[in-house]
């Protein structure tokens, strides 16, 4: 099973990303989203680009994080193939996005997400200690 699956939602795309450590599930719930914008094997790992985010809550992390990087590739113009998640608590998450500025001649680009919203979000850990997210994306 892939860390993350897509659910049928009106007007919006849900996911619910899965991981045996909280950093698995942040690294899977954004590797999800990047693959809804882009086919990431056609991108290059030309650029790094630091994230930092604080949060007060995990729920509010997991906007935080998803949201930065829809940030960074509209402002800074760049798509990411990967993440790599240097540092994670429930507050702070720090790590390191890949990717390469858009070239429609050789990338194939999706759709575009505007945010993540916090209807039905969901940050949890399970009795058995895996971690489990779901998150609608307005597109």
């Amino acid at each position: 099973m892939d860390g993350y699956e897509y659910l049928d939602h009106t007007a919006d795309l849900g996911m619910r990303a899965y991981g045996k450590t909280l950093k698995e599930l942040f690294t899977n719930a954004a590797q999800g989203m990047l693959e809804v914008m882009a086919a990431t094997k056609t991108i290059y790992e030309v650029q790094q680009i630091r994230i930092n985010v604080e949060a007060e809550s995990l729920e509010d992390l997991m906007v935080t994080w998803l949201d930065e990087l829809i940030f960074k590739y509209e402002v800074e113009e760049v798509l990411f193939r990967r993440v790599k998640i240097q540092q994670i608590n429930e507050k702070e998450l720090s790590a390191i996005a890949y990717g390469e500025s858009p070239d429609l001649t050789k990338h194939v680009v999706y759709t575009e997400i505007k945010s993540v919203t916090y209807h039905q979000l969901v940050v949890e850990q399970k009795p058995n200690g895996d971690w489990f997210a779901q998150v609608i994306f307005d597109l």
